[in-house]
């Protein structure tokens, strides 16, 4: 009769979605039930967090294999110890706690692809000398709070494209494509906004697309799959004729988040605006989106500032959350507001991001006005009698708020998310 009746692994949910980030803390159990007194070499768990690419190119004369790993981080805890002697364990159920954290550090998001995934798991092993190692795994998801910028991710977005058409379809088209942002969560609808002028010989239909683009790379190759998430055809636009188009994509609930922090996967968005011109190339405006995680709220009004909502460590965060401790509210340009800013931002030690300091008092955000200088009373003389004055002791403060028409460039995924190279765990 074997020893080993049951063997099991739990860990404790600490968000209605059962996912994990960035420095939280994974707590559980291992369940050990034996029939007999048993003989245990050791009995210790591990987390740890890959990535992993490979796949194979076959030709008529040559099959070349090409694959990729990167560790992220592995730990190692020993429930019982290993001894020169065997520990004796007794008959019946034993329950061993354990609990380990997982690093500060950028790490990509859990991600399952055709060539190449992204795993954090938990492993148990019981060893027993010579006899047979008992072994439990048990995957957990990992959602990333790699160092988003709001102000970046919130900030409009537009593309034009004005091309001239020969042969068959004469004439000219022109398109002007506006997005209110960048950063979009699962779930959200995509508003778009076109000005087309139609200026050829021939009707066009325009056609909206928001286009997934996965690379895997290794061994100095890389290796794409795409697909499109979804797409929408509009009303055709007549010739020689001006039409404004307002249109809404919605990104489905369940969407995989934008990976950009992983040098062997990347997880990239594309919102693709086109023109179906009969007969010629069409035109195309391609804007970058990222999809962020839902803990990512924000207010967008030109009026009002970005809101992060977040707190402390092992809080609520919703699926695919990608934010660790935030401020709780904050601008990308100015603050409006400062009563809803009731944190202090204090440079975090790892990742570039930013954490809640109790013990710095928090300074306000908007300076206060400037205190006027003291009032003297001078006594005239009758010798040096005092001139009149009229004009101020102090030329009046200028505004330091930034012109309505300042702009700024696109954002690019570098600026994003700025590659990590993480040490290698062995």
């Amino acid at each position: 009769m074997p020893s080993v009746r049951d063997f099991k692994l739990s860990y404790n949910v600490i968000n209605e979605h059962d996912t994990f980030s960035e420095g939280d803390c994974i707590c559980g159990k291992i369940t050990l039930e034996l029939a007999k007194e048993t003989k245990v070499k050791s009995l210790f768990i591990k987390a740890k967090g890959d990535a992993d690419v490979d796949w194979t190119v076959r030709t008529k004369d040559l099959t070349r294999h090409y694959s990729a790993h990167k560790r992220y981080f592995k730990l190692k805890e020993f429930i019982i110890d290993e001894s020169p002697k065997d520990n004796i364990l007794s008959p019946g159920i034993h329950t061993y706690q354990f609990s380990l954290q997982i690093p500060e550090r950028s790490m990509p998001s859990s991600f399952s692809g055709l060539y190449g995934e992204i795993v954090y798991k938990l492993e148990v092993k019981l060893v027993r000398g010579w006899l047979k190692t008992h072994e439990v795994k048990k995957e957990i998801t990992f959602v990333s709070k790699a160092d988003l910028n709001p102000g970046r991710l919130m900030s409009p977005q537009q593309g034009m494209k004005n091309k001239s058409v020969g042969i068959f379809s004469s004439g000219q088209v022109t398109m002007d494509v506006h997005v209110e942002r960048m950063g979009f969560m699962p779930g959200e609808r995509v508003d778009i906004h076109a000005n087309i002028q139609n200026n050829s010989s021939r009707n066009i239909k325009p056609k909206f697309s928001l286009k997934q683009e996965v690379s895997f790379t290794a061994s100095g190759s890389t290796k794409t799959s795409n697909q499109t998430v979804i797409k929408v055809v509009g009303e055709p636009i007549l010739s020689k004729s001006r039409q404004s188009l307002s249109t809404k994509l919605q990104i489905p609930a369940d969407q995989g988040l934008s990976i950009l922090n992983c040098n062997i996967i990347k997880v990239e968005y594309i919102l693709k605006v086109s023109l179906d011109i009969p007969f010629a190339m069409n035109s195309e405006v391609n804007l970058p989106l990222v999809i962020i995680p839902s803990c990512f709220r924000s207010h967008q009004s030109p009026n009002r500032p970005v809101r992060v909502e977040g707190g402390p460590r092992n809080n609520h965060f919703p699926s695919n959350t990608a934010l660790g401790p935030r401020p709780r509210s904050m601008g990308s340009r100015r603050v409006l507001y400062p009563s809803v800013l009731p944190v202090c931002l204090v440079p975090a030690a790892m990742g570039g991001r930013y954490q809640l300091d109790p013990r710095r008092p928090c300074a306000p955000m908007i300076p206060p006005p400037p205190t006027p200088p003291p009032s003297y009373t001078l006594q005239s003389d009758p010798l040096f009698p005092l001139p009149p004055t009229t004009a101020p002791l102090h030329p009046p403060l200028m505004s330091s708020c930034p012109s309505s028409q300042e702009t700024e460039e696109p954002p690019s995924y570098s600026s994003l998310f700025p590659e990590t190279t993480c040490p290698h765990t062995p």
